[in-house]
């Protein structure tokens, strides 16, 4: 069964949030909205008119789900605000799916220009009658790209751990990748604490949105501190993956009551930070690829100058 876009999904996402809010069941909520594939609707419809809850259909029905989407529909599904959850997932799925276009069509220049110069600059082996070493010098350039490409394609659908440990390796996008697992987390905790759950279990569910190998280091020490009687706000380590802005937010949260709100503050604070690194990411990327690939082109004419006229030395001597 294929799994369908981050457009398509997103658009699934809205159309579910609108037909919940106007009082829908599941099952009519799940008839109307399009964006999935049809064997995949259906199997939803016959779960929920079984009795099936949200969070399990949707376990076993969309494995195109990510973790902190599944974390959070839970969350919602506790707490009765699963209108409002699907909206905001169909706000970032849409993100998600203009973050990839952009980066395609950046991309389509320098990469046409890569083949272009791949194809064009080796034809003076052409001129000579060697069509081997024509192809042999294309392949060299062309052949290594293409096989890069293909193994991370392979690499990010077999791993998302393997994307998301790329990601964290590359400046700007590491800032996104960042402030998105925190912006994860305290949606899915503020969620959490407005359905009424414990403390440790809203650090666990927002954790495991998160999907963050640092959060998860520093979550698992605030957890055990919590359940030994400690308040989360002193567990918080000062020099750890959970920034000053979201540690003040949860201590002032904590001594007046509002912690749902306040970190409900850190999830629009994060997302704004995210949205910000991506639009820079999908600027700067594609420049620099055109520069690299810029600059090839510019060695080889060069080179291939330099030839030329060393021949032409060569003739006259």
């Amino acid at each position: 069964m294929g799994q369908p876009s981050d457009k398509n999904v997103s658009s699934w996402f809205f159309e579910l949030s609108d037909s919940l809010s106007s009082g829908f069941e599941a099952s009519e909520a799940i008839g109307l909205a399009d964006g999935i594939p049809r064997r995949m609707k259906d199997s939803l419809i016959a779960r929920f008119e079984g009795g099936s809850s949200w969070s399990d259909a949707l376990a076993v029905e969309c494995k195109f789900l990510e973790s902190g989407e599944r974390s959070i529909l839970y969350a919602a599904e506790q707490s009765g605000s699963l209108p409002e959850a699907f909206k905001e997932l169909g706000g970032f799925r849409k993100e998600s799916a203009s973050f990839k276009s952009r980066i395609r069509f950046a991309s389509i220049y320098p990469l046409v220009l890569l083949h272009f110069g791949a194809f064009v600059f080796p034809t003076d082996y052409l001129w000579k009658g060697d069509v081997e070493a024509y192809l042999v010098a294309v392949g060299m350039i062309l052949v290594p790209f293409w096989c890069v490409g293909l193994l991370l394609a392979i690499g990010f659908k077999l791993s998302p751990g393997f994307k998301k440990g790329l990601q964290l390796c590359i400046p700007i996008v590491r800032g996104f990748s960042m402030n998105r697992d925190l912006a994860r987390f305290c949606r899915t905790f503020s969620v959490c604490i407005r359905s009424g759950m414990s403390i440790d279990s809203c650090w666990q569910w927002g954790l495991d949105a998160a999907n963050s190998i640092g959060l998860d280091r520093d979550g698992a020490g605030i957890i055990r501190a919590i359940k030994s009687g400690q308040p989360a706000s002193e567990a918080i380590p000062e020099k750890g993956a959970f920034p000053r802005e979201l540690r003040q937010l949860y201590n002032v949260g904590e001594r007046t009551g509002a912690l749902d709100e306040n970190i409900e503050r850190g999830a629009a604070l994060y997302s704004s930070q995210a949205r910000k690194k991506l639009t820079l990411a999908t600027f700067v990327y594609p420049q620099l690829l055109f520069g690299l690939i810029a600059s090839f082109i510019a060695v080889k004419v060069i080179l291939f100058y330099k030839g030329y006229f060393d021949g032409l030395l060569k003739i006259l001597e």
